[in-house]
């Protein structure tokens, strides 16, 4: 009862609590400091993902994102995503275009980027912060290899569309480049006002058009057929797409088809 008493008087508003005993006053210095350490922690882990994770989520390079070789690397891989979303038809074709480049480009740190890739894809990047960022960090030979590689990686299925040549010339204005930058076969297509229509399996034959679906050339070994197509049916599996609306799991059933096809009909040939 004595113990109740000294409680209530400790909590009371009006009434002076007793200065606390040796073993209060023991747990009370061991136990604030953790509390307030958690609380700033907390706070501190809630600003760096702001300015991190859900930037990149809303298509905005974040502040604190310093220009290293390996965030160079996933600059290329975001920048690839923004020019692929204004032709998802091949999305899946032009990853091994990607994959390449940074292969031989970033060869000291290459790794294989697909989830990176993915995410460039659902998380578009916005020219505005691409363009700010690169001028503040890249020098104008690094801005002309990522311009380069946009531009590249939009004519790899066959040329531009009005779509992605927009995006590259407007581009190209905010990185302070000139058309002259682009490599010539570029600069021909980007400055050609007739649009060129994409008609596959058209303008290869049917053994062509199977090794183009794997992204790869005539030339290349039975390994690296493999290896091309256990990348591409990892990332166009329809299990990557069932929380997507009907209309995307049934073009990326039909990828995933082709996929398959052009492998089979490779190794059986």
């Amino acid at each position: 009862m004595l113990e109740l008493n000294s409680f209530i008087l400790r909590i009371g508003g009006s009434i002076k609590a007793p200065p606390m005993s040796e073993e209060e006053r023991f747990w009370f210095m061991i136990i604030a400091p953790a509390i307030v350490g958690g609380i700033i922690i907390y706070l501190i882990y809630a600003k760096i993902k702001t300015r991190g994770g859900e930037s990149w989520d809303n298509g905005i390079i974040p502040n604190n994102f310093k220009p290293t070789k390996e965030n160079i690397f996933e600059l290329f891989i975001a920048a690839a995503g923004a020019i692929v979303r204004r032709d998802l038809d091949n999305h899946y074709m032009k990853f091994a275009y990607v994959d390449k480049y940074l292969a031989v480009n970033f060869r000291d740190i290459y790794y294989n980027s697909v989830e990176s890739y993915t995410y460039s894809l659902n998380h578009a990047l916005k020219i505005d912060s691409l363009a700010s960022w690169s001028n503040k960090h890249l020098s104008k030979e690094w801005k002309v290899k990522l311009i380069n590689f946009l531009a590249g990686l939009a004519v790899y299925d066959g040329g531009f569309n009005s779509d992605e040549k927009s995006h590259l010339l407007i581009l190209m204005g905010k990185l302070n480049l000139e058309i002259s930058d682009f490599d010539a076969a570029y600069r021909e297509k980007l400055t050609n006002r007739n649009e060129r229509k994409y008609q596959y399996e058209t303008s290869y034959s049917k053994s062509d058009f199977f090794y183009k679906v794997l992204g790869l050339e005539k030339t290349a070994s039975i390994e690296e057929v493999k290896a091309a197509y256990r990348r591409l049916v990892k990332l166009t599996h329809p299990d990557r797409f069932m929380n997507e609306p009907e209309e995307v799991q049934k073009q990326m059933g039909e990828k995933f088809r082709q996929i398959q096809e052009a492998y089979e009909s490779i190794v059986n040939s």
